[in-house]
């Protein structure tokens, strides 16, 4: 009998629920029937269903030259990348940030290459890291790549808060289990389900992490930021939860995901970054070092198009500025949508999960057949365990309210 081409560790290896996949077959059948409402994939999109592309982008992208386009990337990135990166995702406190702490910017191949490499480099083969029970499903996959496991926590309490006291026990639960603890948060507008956490959320989750940190136990906070731009709240308000992180215990390492393709719409250049933050100078080092390891040898490099686009738009103000009005507009067309679905939710009491930004809205279920259920109806959405996930970021607001009562229907 012929063994198996594939190793060992690869036998289980299968996608079981792939977005993409999934996005591709709604595509398909709008070819066919001019009924189907496509809330799948996580791109913004205008209402008559062209993606929104920002201006600044597409001109910057048209009028690269050869070397910006063609070359092969730096390991480490350009200054401009790296210093224009940092100073965005930080907005007002990255001042106070630079004096608190130590850090270094790694480019990687969109969020994802940020996550996949953190969870490889910074914990035992086996070992877990925890996370919300609501989650955006291709985590399951970096963490199977990298040879380990998630563990969950609630995410909501009975209100419906982010629930601070399962959080608190079954991290320290954890990390006296397997004496490290790694804590991957999606914040703000988590993907699925559109929560923010507060600033008296974030300051608990800092007094947990240094309680286990003085334990003299490694802790690494993985915090995804993908979606921090499209907050309902006031933009200059969005980055105060980084605030917290000043009260951090000096042997914390905490890894900000940024993704160019939320925050620019460059979905298909996958160009992201980790940002790596320490009191301790000895822990950047070993990020720095692990870090530039694993992009050459996962992926040699990232997306050079993409690094020069966000480089010359984050290092020429009146490229920013052009970038930041467009923003306003995108914000605005999301905000519009969510408000819409709400409305419409409460009008058929859909009892949705709380909702302040980001690119999708969450449905609690116990209709095991709900994705068949909305297909057979021409609706499709990203079903998960007891969860329906709506992409309002690709719907346009004249099929929402059709959208919502089929949502009723199979609820």
């Amino acid at each position: 009998m012929l063994r198996s081409i594939v190793g060992r560790h690869a036998e289980e290896k299968k996608l079981e629920s792939n977005i993409l996949q999934i996005s591709q077959e709604a595509k398909a059948m709008k070819l066919k029937h001019n009924d189907v409402i496509d809330a799948t994939v996580g791109m913004l999109h205008h209402d008559e269903g062209n993606i929104f592309k920002f201006g600044i982008v597409d001109e910057l992208l048209k009028n690269l030259t050869d070397a910006e386009t063609y070359h092969y990337a730096p390991v480490r990135g350009t200054k401009a990348f790296g210093d224009g990166v940092f100073d965005w995702v930080f907005g007002k406190h990255k001042d106070i940030i630079k004096q608190n702490f130590h850090y270094s910017v790694i480019p990687t191949t969109g969020g994802s290459g940020a996550i996949s490499n953190t969870f490889y480099n910074f914990n035992d083969f086996g070992q877990s890291v925890l996370i919300p029970n609501y989650y955006w499903s291709p985590y399951d996959n970096f963490a199977y790549e990298a040879n380990i496991n998630l563990s969950t926590f609630l995410m909501y309490d009975d209100l419906k808060r982010f629930n601070l006291e399962d959080f608190r026990a079954k991290a320290l639960e954890l990390a006296k289990k397997q004496n490290r603890l790694c804590l991957l948060l999606n914040d703000p507008c988590n993907n699925p389900t559109g929560l923010c956490m507060t600033e008296e959320d974030w300051q608990e989750v800092v007094r947990v992490l240094n309680q286990v940190a003085d334990m003299d136990i490694p802790v690494t906070l993985i915090h995804d930021i993908a979606y921090i731009d499209y907050q309902l709240k006031p933009a200059e308000a969005s980055r105060d939860i980084f605030l917290s992180y000043l009260d951090m215990h000096p042997n914390i390492l905490s890894v900000v995901v940024f993704s160019g393709s939320k925050t620019f719409s460059l979905y298909g250049f996958r160009i992201g970054a980790q940002i790596g933050l320490s009191k301790n100078k000895d822990i950047i080092d070993s990020f720095l070092r692990v870090g530039d390891y694993s992009v050459r040898a996962r992926f040699s490099s990232v997306s050079q198009p993409g690094m020069s686009i966000i480089g010359k738009i984050f290092t020429t103000p009146e490229y920013q500025k052009s970038f930041a009005d467009e923003l306003i507009e995108a914000r605005k067309l999301l905000r519009e949508r969510a408000i819409l679905f709400v409305a419409e939710a409460e009008k058929q009491k859909l009892d949705i999960l709380p909702y302040c930004g980001g690119f999708f809205i969450s449905i609690q279920t116990k209709n095991k057949n709900i994705f068949k259920d909305l297909a057979n109806d021409h609706v499709y959405v990203i079903s998960m365990k007891d969860l329906i996930r709506i992409a309002i970021s690709s719907l346009n607001l004249a099929e929402i309210p059709r959208l919502v009562e089929i949502l009723k229907k199979h609820i």
